[in-house]
């Protein structure tokens, strides 16, 4: 089979080959005396043909020089002979999506743009050689480690079979705030992100908005007030089951981050949901946490398979477990993003 790259390389000299073809037709009044259209095609065939083996061989430089380098196919744009793709196109406006085509021209052009300035200012750092700096090289293993761990995440998550119908209706039966008891809930909210910790006793005597607003203002804590909406169909779960528990007007907060945001729900709105509607919303929730929970425990294993090959540096080697000291193999941690803390009462 051949590589990808080889197949990628073939599809673009297809491209090419296609574009050379019209040149030549396009400048018909320009063949030789006595060319027919039998002739063009003969050599448009050997030309296309040739394009190809070059393309393979030596890259996009020579099919450039031969057909005047100018965007076909899947290339959108060059910057200084350098391609931009279609695919890499797609990839900078991620799932972006309108059925307006004016919005959509717009995004594709917006991104096409941000690509533009970014390949300039990348030929520039090469041409002031930056990229045979340390710290380029530091960074450039960092992020391809980073994208296959993304991407091996990606696989693990996507192995995931579809739920059922039944375990389905089970979630939809177990999270009435979120289908029949759904609602659209107006919250203000303000936002600070504290110099020092906020202690669990302090926020337990935070009543209103108007408490958090005059702790802030004691402790000389900037803050931003903002008017916000929760959908509880949406929201985490465990997060809509606290708030039900709320007496009305009380506040409550979400950790995320550095930053602490305190909410007080000022209108709600009811907005149920039923039937194939409510299933098919569940479906794709259980396969979520079902795909997380499944990165979690995958990730863990390959940490702790992978525990006999490292070698630490006796300055950096980490303190012994309890289970480590035992003789049990040691518990990696568990990967994935902590789970948001529940709102305080």
């Amino acid at each position: 089979m051949m590589p990808a790259l080889g197949r990628l390389r073939l599809r673009r000299a297809d491209a090419h080959a296609a574009g050379a073809t019209d040149t030549i037709r396009r400048n018909h009044a320009q063949w030789p005396k006595g060319c027919t259209e039998g002739h063009l095609t003969a050599k448009t065939l050997t030309l296309a043909a040739a394009l190809v083996a070059t393309t393979v061989l030596g890259g996009c430089t020579q099919i450039k020089k031969m057909v005047g380098g100018k965007p076909a196919g899947q290339v959108v744009a060059t910057v200084n002979g350098e391609e931009i793709t279609a695919l890499e196109l797609k990839a900078e406006m991620g799932n972006f999506a309108s059925k307006d085509p004016n919005v959509m021209k717009q995004a594709q052009q917006a991104a096409l743009q941000q690509i533009i300035v970014r390949d300039v200012l990348a030929q520039k750092a090469k041409e002031e050689k930056l990229d045979k700096s340390p710290e380029y090289a530091l960074q450039v293993k960092r992020g391809e480690e980073t994208l296959l761990a993304q991407l091996l995440e990606r696989k693990v998550a996507a192995s995931v079979a579809v739920p059922s119908r039944q375990e389905a209706e089970a979630f939809v039966s177990a999270h009435p705030g979120m289908f029949a008891d759904r609602k659209i809930l107006v919250v203000e909210q303000v936002m600070a992100q504290p110099t020092r910790k906020i202690t669990p006793e302090e926020v337990k005597n935070l009543k209103t908005l108007e408490d958090v607003k005059a702790l802030f203002d004691a402790q000389s804590i900037p803050y931003r007030e903002n008017v916000s909406t929760i959908d509880t169909l949406s929201a985490d779960p465990r997060l809509v089951d606290q708030i039900g528990k709320l007496p009305p007007g009380e506040v409550f907060v979400v950790p995320q981050g550095g930053v602490l945001l305190f909410n007080r729900i000022t209108s709600t709105k009811p907005a149920p949901i039923h039937g194939d509607q409510a299933v098919n919303f569940a479906i794709n929730a259980v396969r979520n946490q079902k795909a997380q929970e499944a990165v979690r425990t995958q990730m863990k294993a390959f940490r702790s398979a992978a525990e006999k090959s490292i070698v630490y540096n006796a300055a950096y080697k980490p303190p012994p477990t309890p289970a480590t000291a035992a003789g049990a193999p040691a518990a990696a941690p568990a990967a994935g993003a902590t789970p948001a803390a529940p709102p305080a009462k």
